[in-house]
């Protein structure tokens, strides 16, 4: 009787590798300082796909909508790819901005909160820096305020706080007229 493969297509190579990886990342002793470890939690939430919009998911056909339920992503670009692609659709960062917002409030430790706080911020600087829009009623001086303290973050990646850099500065213009 002929055996069935249990790798789901994965060769060989490839579940070595990733039992390399789990290997790596389970190192005893190796604790991760507050900063390392809000960095890497914002690393696994940029890395993650949008999830669908309630109103998208209700509007598909039942079987499809239970299974978009259970899946709850959208394939295709994740977090960090909207966030620094210029061109996202407006309505795209408002769901990134909604959808952070929700995660903040389920947040249950200060470091998955303050994570999904700089997602939020993410979305309003990007809407700013590319957009010209402001999609929130903070003010300018408030925005401001907040991006320059995510630039002072050392958990922040590079690119996001090149992005409150910006923000911060068409914050400073438009908070003058």
């Amino acid at each position: 009787m002929k055996e069935e493969s249990t790798a789901h297509g994965v060769n060989p190579e490839q579940l070595r590798r990733l039992f390399r990886i789990g290997r790596d990342t389970k190192k005893p002793g190796r604790k991760m300082n507050g900063d390392q470890q809000k960095a890497e939690m914002l690393y696994r939430s940029l890395s993650q796909t949008l999830p669908l919009d309630k109103s998208q998911i209700d509007m598909l056909p039942p079987t499809l909508s239970q299974l978009c339920r259970s899946i709850g992503l959208l394939a295709g670009e994740t977090i960090t790819e909207f966030l620094s692609n210029p061109s996202t659709d407006i309505s795209a960062i408002e769901r990134i901005k909604r959808y952070s917002k929700e995660l903040s409030d389920r947040a249950e430790s200060k470091a998955e909160h303050e994570v999904a706080t700089a997602i939020y911020y993410a979305a309003i600087a990007h809407a700013l820096a590319f957009h010209g829009e402001r999609i929130t009623r903070f003010s300018y001086e408030k925005l401001q305020a907040s991006f320059t303290r995510l630039v002072r973050e050392k958990w922040i990646p590079r690119d996001l706080s090149g992005l409150f850099k910006t923000a911060g500065k068409c914050c400073k213009e438009r908070a003058k007229s």
